[in-house]
């Protein structure tokens, strides 16, 4: 397996990370996830400006173009032979210091993995995790090296036998899953939680944006267990329906699974 580390190809055995990274050191750094379906990085322009704003939040020198990263991204598919599949980019300081940096220039390591296209997904379950809050900010929108929240609420559904789990803010408000973006329906109206909440920007969050009319709002828990139908949204599987959140079952799955169609044949 060949990686791309700043500006170089090299095989994944070969690839050393030294002891003062400050992703590894501080969480210094922030992560992106791209769907390959046929060779493509799929709604990659929605990316690249994630990519953008996270290098302006994390104040990361960053200057490659989407024109740029594009390629990079198609020669390693090619050098990896990946039809289907993820690339995995890691964005991280790469500077020497302690809490203050001496630089902001940026460390790329881009990893590929083989996989499948997007699959009509099955029902899964949630639980509510309330041991640990997200505050609302502006590094909560991106998708941060530093992932504990994520971690351990997945850790806590798992020891629990549900598939995720729905994280709360500052307000005790819903507003995503471990690893996945919120959706609601009630009386024919779709909800989400808008960003401002604490949740992050998920591309495939915004896929549905762009397809669907979507009232963003804060939503409260009981506004989750008295909805019609719901659904997650996660860049690497898609649409993915809920058929249970706690002891509640929903019964409707009619606009996921035409959400999960459409996405099926624009990629």
């Amino acid at each position: 397996m060949i990686v791309y580390n700043n500006s170089e190809y090299i095989q994944l055995q070969d690839l050393s990370i030294e002891l003062d990274n400050r992703a590894f050191n501080y969480g210094d750094g922030f992560f992106e996830t791209v769907k390959i379906i046929n060779s493509n990085a799929f709604n990659f322009s929605v990316h690249y400006l994630r990519i953008i704003e996270s290098c302006s939040i994390l104040s990361l020198d960053f200057n490659y173009t989407e024109k740029e990263l594009s390629k990079v991204i198609e020669t390693l598919l090619i050098k990896n032979n990946i039809i289907n599949g993820t690339v995995k980019l890691h964005f991280s300081r790469d500077s020497r210091g302690k809490y203050l940096p001496v630089s902001s220039k940026v460390n790329l390591l881009i990893v590929s993995a083989k996989g499948l296209g997007f699959q009509l997904n099955k029902a899964i379950s949630l639980c509510f995790y309330k041991e640990e809050i997200k505050t609302k900010s502006k590094i909560s929108t991106i998708k941060s090296c530093n992932a504990l929240l994520s971690v351990l609420s997945s850790i806590y559904a798992r020891g629990n036998n549900f598939d995720n789990a729905i994280l709360f803010n500052t307000d005790a408000n819903v507003i995503e899953c471990s690893n996945s973006n919120i959706f609601i329906v009630k009386e024919d109206i779709i909800y989400t939680p808008p960003v401002s909440d604490g949740c992050v920007s998920g591309t495939m969050r915004g896929w549905v944006l762009n397809n669907e009319i979507v009232i963003e709002k804060s939503l409260s828990k009981k506004e989750i267990l008295n909805a019609d139908e719901m659904f997650i949204t996660n860049a690497v599987r898609g649409i993915i329906p809920i058929k249970k959140v706690e002891e509640t079952e929903f019964f409707s799955f009619e606009l996921s699974a035409q959400l999960q169609k459409v996405l099926i044949s624009q990629s």
